[in-house]
């Protein structure tokens, strides 16, 4: 297990700095029909994170699943201001990204978007709080505080 104090190296794809709690998917969601961009909340009848939202939370998740309208539905969802502060992602996911584009040039919403390999990835877990800092350059996930109730050991 890895330390509260621990930060992560990443591949930035997308700019940014935020800190805040890990909400963490155990599948790919698929936006277009799975995220109520109103409201922030995952409503996809059979995903396992159904009626959690994802506003205001650093979005852990392997990738997306479906087709470009997950870029659309992001987007929608940081112009009304339910989208996640940051994405940390398993895998490459352009559309995702585009998303995040059109969030920061349309409606001036900046969500970093960060690739983790596979041993940062599961060192995330749901309820961790978590600076996500990513330049073009650098870029990291550093773990501030492990969820309440998880011990973390050196």
């Amino acid at each position: 297990m890895r330390r509260s104090d621990d930060t992560l190296p990443v591949m930035c794809l997308l700019a940014g700095t935020t800190r805040g709690v890990v909400l963490k998917l155990t599948e790919p969601l698929n936006a277009w029909g799975g995220l109520d961009a109103d409201s922030g909340v995952i409503v996809h009848h059979s995903h396992p994170q159904r009626g959690q939202c994802v506003a205001g939370r650093v979005l852990v998740m392997p990738q997306t699943r479906g087709s470009g309208t997950n870029a659309q539905v992001f987007a929608q969802a940081w112009a009304n201001g339910r989208g996640p502060l940051a994405v940390v992602l398993g895998a490459p996911d352009y559309v995702l990204c585009a998303g995040a584009v059109v969030g920061r040039e349309l409606y001036d919403v900046t969500c970093p978007v960060v690739i983790a390999d596979p041993a940062a990835y599961d060192a995330l877990s749901d309820g961790d709080e978590v600076t996500v800092a990513a330049t073009d350059d650098h870029a990291t996930v550093r773990i501030d505080a492990p969820r309440i109730g998880q011990v973390r050991q050196e």
